[in-house]
């Protein structure tokens, strides 16, 4: 029988050097694999950890008030983040006196939501009233039980709530200001503003202990700012009915907190006259609060504004003023109202008032 040491033939191969080779293989395929396996994981699980953070950040922010489910389409990106910010100062009419935060996006979007109690409306109405005071913004109600409107312009939304609290003092209501940078103006862009506005308000009231009676799981379909076209005198069914000029509006809401209606010049060149209706608690802020005893704003005869009482006994306000681009008359000389800028203005108003008063069951409407 032959040895087992028996000496190989020349020429055939050495098993001990395709022992190591085969060894050398299995330790540079355990190398790779020990460098690719980390890499691998982690870009296939970056997505999803990713997408983990953002959800952490909104359901940590403003208390768990911010939720994922409108912000990334409002926002054009599916990668939002969520942080607490800095409380803003009532005194220069930031809202944000109770709690500030922002949802961000990595496109430059962005969406702060303030929240205040019903003592500091400046900051919102502030907000909203920088999207109408050129002319170029209608405010719409958000609908369906919901005490909230939208007004947009351009790549700026902003969207105010009013949570009325059954648990706290008389009167007492929750605000929720949406305000922020994002493509804005189309129909579905503002109908998502308002649901995400009503939306954060039944969650900021749930985590400020607001007891209240939210609207529906519903808004309505807000038209975009380019299909809303002036209408003539006789065709106006919303908040500008009677209103014997073309004007621009929305449509009229008993549980809108605010209201407005763009009178529209006679060159139809834009916006001339603005009408807005404020209900409380945004009735009481500063900034309609430059109007004296005579029925006039400070201005020479440029605004006028009526009141009257509510179920709640607090009084609402309502107004006329000029648009901040427009001087009194149009390019022609004339002037808007068929030459008679104080009547027919105070007859604007009246028609817009008493409308909107019996709609909210206000009453004593007092007039200049």
């Amino acid at each position: 029988m032959e040895s087992a040491t028996t000496e190989r033939r020349i020429g055939e191969p050495d098993p001990r050097a395709e022992n190591i080779a085969r060894r050398r293989r299995r330790i540079a395929i355990a190398v790779t694999l020990a460098l690719a396996v980390p890499g691998i994981l982690y870009f296939s699980l970056r997505g999803p950890y990713e997408r983990w953070q953002d959800s952490r950040s909104l359901s940590d922010a403003c208390r768990g008030s911010v939720e994922s489910s409108q912000l990334n389409q409002l926002l054009g990106t599916d990668s939002v983040k969520a942080r607490d910010t800095a409380l803003g100062d009532a005194s220069d009419l930031r809202p944000g006196g109770l709690h500030r935060c922002r949802a961000s996006a990595g496109n430059g979007s962005f969406l702060d939501v303030s929240l205040d109690w019903n003592g500091n409306p400046d900051g919102g109405l502030s907000k909203l009233r920088g999207e109408t005071r050129g002319g170029s913004g209608v405010i719409s109600p958000i609908g369906h039980g919901w005490r909230g409107v939208v007004a947009t312009d351009g790549d700026h939304g902003t969207a105010l709530v009013a949570m009325s609290c059954s648990n706290k003092k008389p009167n007492a209501s929750l605000l929720v200001t949406l305000d922020g940078i994002f493509d804005a103006a189309s129909s579905a862009q503002k109908t998502r503003l308002g649901f995400t506005a009503a939306r954060t308000a039944e969650r900021a009231a749930e985590a400020w202990g607001c007891e209240t009676d939210p609207g529906q799981d519903r808004v309505n379909d807000i038209p975009g700012d380019k299909s809303m076209k002036p209408e003539s005198s006789g065709e106006v069914k919303g908040a500008c009915q009677g209103i014997n000029t073309s004007t621009i509006g929305s449509s009229a809401d008993a549980n809108a907190p605010i209201e407005n209606c763009l009178i529209q010049s006679k060159d139809g060149l834009g916006t001339q006259y603005i009408l807005g209706a404020y209900y409380p608690p945004f009735s009481k802020a500063r900034t309609l609060h430059e109007i004296n005893s005579s029925g006039l704003a400070g201005k020479g005869d440029d605004t006028y504004w009526g009141s009257a009482v509510c179920s709640n006994g607090e009084r609402a306000r309502y107004i006329i003023e000029p648009s901040v681009n427009y001087d009194g008359r149009d390019t022609d000389g004339s002037e808007t109202f068929s030459g008679d800028a104080a009547g027919g203005k105070k007859q604007a108003l009246k028609e817009f008032a008493s409308r909107s008063a019996k709609r909210h069951g206000c009453t004593g409407l007092t007039l200049p």
